[in-house]
């Protein structure tokens, strides 16, 4: 199959960053749960919230605006690639310097999300790698492809 024959199908931007955020908003509260009960303090279980909630903002917030951007920018170009990536990264990482509230950080937020979550994609978004399931014959052709200039 030649990358004429796949056909792109729209994403919602807005119900994809949802459904992220709300497993972003799991994930941060599973994260201050465990601030929470590391640190010392007089808060008690509410510390989750009262002293370490701004976690779970965070990591909801980074959540949906990262599949929100990828959705939003696939629908655009109408392909589902790296750069697609490269750019909700960014975007992800822009947010967690906003919450620090300094210009150096979302830049560099911006910079370092956008080229892991880029590389993350392009090496088959998995931990594996991409040449994790493919066959000999498979390796050789996609090497050549990325080899051929046209």
């Amino acid at each position: 199959m030649s990358s004429e024959d796949i056909v792109y199908h729209a994403k919602a931007p807005i119900k994809e960053g949802l459904q992220a955020g709300t497993i972003g908003a799991g994930v941060g509260l599973l994260v201050s749960a465990v601030q929470n009960s590391v640190g010392t303090h007089s808060h008690g279980a509410t510390g989750v919230v009262a002293r370490t909630g701004s976690t779970i903002g965070v990591f909801a917030a980074m959540a949906g605006v990262f599949a929100a951007t990828d959705a939003a920018v696939a629908n655009v170009r109408e392909t589902k690639d790296a750069w697609n990536s490269v750019a909700a990264g960014c975007s992800a990482g822009l947010v967690a310097g906003g919450f620090q509230r300094n210009a150096q950080t979302m830049v560099f937020g911006c910079l370092g999300m956008g080229a892991m979550m880029g590389a993350f994609d392009l090496s088959g978004s998995s931990l594996k790698g991409k040449y994790a399931d493919m066959t000999a014959e498979q390796k050789a052709q996609w090497r050549k492809s990325q080899l051929d200039t046209k």
